[in-house]
Parts: structure tokens; sequence; C-alpha cells
């Protein structure tokens, strides 16, 4: 594997619900009045339940020549010591009782695994902690990247 590109989108089976939370909303606070109103209400629901899962579903994770790219924050591989690829239940221990408040995060609630980047210089930060859907696919490219050299 060359690279490795995911977007951390927010899972499908959300959008229904939000979509029905909204409506359900424009019509229970915005009953008995104009459309304008029920216009206003539906911007106001939906600018507060759908944009922000739009926005932070955006996050990219990217590795391509040499960098590790997640959301705006870069990485190069070289500086890269160790990767732990972690499921589920070891990513809640990492981010709870397990974490180092000085770590770096990028994570979305939503994503279950991740992958945990030891770093060569440890101070001021100890590690990243990445947010992923493929752990074993990103380990693996970052591996691989780091034996190609950082290219």
């Amino acid at each position: 594997m060359t690279g490795h590109d995911e977007r951390l989108h927010v899972p499908w089976t959300w959008w229904p619900v939000l979509t029905l939370v909204v409506l359900l909303g424009v019509f229970e606070v915005g009953s008995g009045f104009t459309w304008p109103i029920l216009t206003i209400v539906a911007c106001f629901l939906v600018g507060f339940f759908i944009v922000p899962l739009v926005i932070s579903g955006l996050l990219r994770i990217r590795l391509a020549d040499g960098v590790l790219r997640a959301g705006k924050d870069e990485l190069p591989v070289m500086s890269i010591t160790e990767v732990t690829p972690l499921d589920r239940r070891a990513t809640r221990i990492r981010l709870g009782p397990g974490a180092d408040p000085a770590a770096h995060h990028v994570v979305r609630g939503w994503i279950g695994p991740s992958v945990v980047l030891g770093l060569a210089s440890p101070h001021p930060v100890p590690y990243w902690l990445v947010s992923t859907r493929h752990p074993d696919e990103l380990a693996a490219a970052i591996l691989a990247a780091r034996q190609r050299g950082g290219r």
C-alpha cells in the first residue's frame, strides 16, 4: 500500500434520524405560525443539528509523500517511532483513564478504532491518537512509508 486516504464522515444511519428530528422540531416549534416563521425555525434546527455533523465529518486522514495529515495537522512519518492499532475498547481506555493530557488527539466519537503513534521526540507531545475505521491498514501504510524513507 502506498498511502492511506479516509474521510471520517458520520454514519449514514444517523441522517434519517436527524432529518426526522429536524422535521418534528419544525412542526412542533413552528406549529400555528406562518411560513416565514417555519422557515426561520427550520434554518435554526438545520444549523443546530445537521451543520455541525457535516463539518466534523469533513475530517480526512491522509498519508501521502511521507506525511500523515489528520485534518489540518501534519506529522512526518520519519518522526513516528511506534504505530499501535487499537480497537474500540482500547481506544476508550486510551481516551479515558489511560490518557496523557499532553497527547495530541484527532478523534471522532463515532469512529471506534484508532492508532497510537509514538513520536521520536516525546516532548512536549508524547504521542498522537488518531481515529480511523481501518487501523491495521493505516498502521501498515505508515510502516511501509517509514521503510521507504518517508517518500
